[in-house]
């Protein structure tokens, strides 16, 4: 699928979280592709002056941001296990309500979550886990990502917003001296230009209802089951993590 296009698709998006490590990577490909991407976070996001600087919990600031919205891209959240009570909750628990509710008032026609790899982290090692197999999280973080999943069906089921749960791999750049160091990660890896294509594929491709899909690149036994990603959203990943890792992953 290619990012680049001569004439921008007339689409407003309200992407929260842009000044994520993820969001800095989406930003410029998105503000290319689509006619008015805002953006919406707790500090100043570089590249969009106009952006909106809030928490989460300020209700009408987010009512502000979503007026005239068609999809509601929601990367903004507590990243990693944290306090529950002080941490995790108001991002990921009253933050997430918020911008649900909120699309849902104010006309939104899809929401595309920034799930995560960590609502079945428990699982053994060994074989590939599909899309059905329940969640198993092993961090708080990661079962407040399945609420977050959970809160997109019943917004889907009682107000129609079509929802689409992203549970993405292991974020990494192509020179990532992390990736190297954990070999266990390159199983799961997402590289920049593939988390690209799939974001936009999930806000382009019409009529998905509500639909979770794994987020990775080529990866040796596939590990996190694309198959939804493919059938769903068109997705095939351009990036093969054995061109940057020859060696088998062990």
């Amino acid at each position: 699928m290619s990012e680049s296009t001569t004439e921008r698709i007339n689409h407003t998006i309200l992407f929260t979280g842009a000044r994520g490590r993820i969001g800095d990577t989406l930003l410029a490909p998105l503000q290319a592709r689509y006619t008015t991407v805002r953006t919406f976070d707790r500090a100043p996001v570089a590249g969009d002056p106009e952006a909106i600087v809030a928490e989460l919990t300020d209700a009408e600031a987010l009512r502000r941001a979503m007026t005239g919205v068609d999809t509601l891209l929601h990367f903004a959240a507590q990243p990693t296990e944290a306090p529950f009570i002080e941490t995790l909750v108001p991002s990921n628990v009253i933050g997430c309500y918020n911008a649900f509710q909120i699309a849902q008032e104010c006309g939104v026609k899809r929401i595309i979550f920034a799930s995560t790899v960590q609502t079945v982290s428990a699982y053994p090692p060994g074989g590939t886990i599909l899309i059905t197999d329940p969640p198993r999280p092993h961090t708080l973080y990661g079962a407040t990502k399945v609420l977050g999943e959970t809160m997109g069906r019943w917004y889907y089921d009682r107000h129609g917003i079509e929802f689409v749960g992203i549970r993405i791999g292991a974020f990494q750049e192509y020179d990532s001296v992390y990736l190297r160091e954990h070999p266990g990660l390159q199983t799961i890896w997402l590289s920049p230009r593939d988390c690209t294509s799939l974001v936009m594929r999930a806000i382009d491709q019409p009529n998905v209802g509500y639909a979770l899909v794994f987020g990775t690149s080529r990866t040796p036994g596939e590990r996190l089951s694309l198959t939804p990603a493919r059938e769903l959203l068109g997705y095939e990943p351009e990036d093969d993590v054995t061109a940057l890792f020859p060696e088998p992953v062990a």
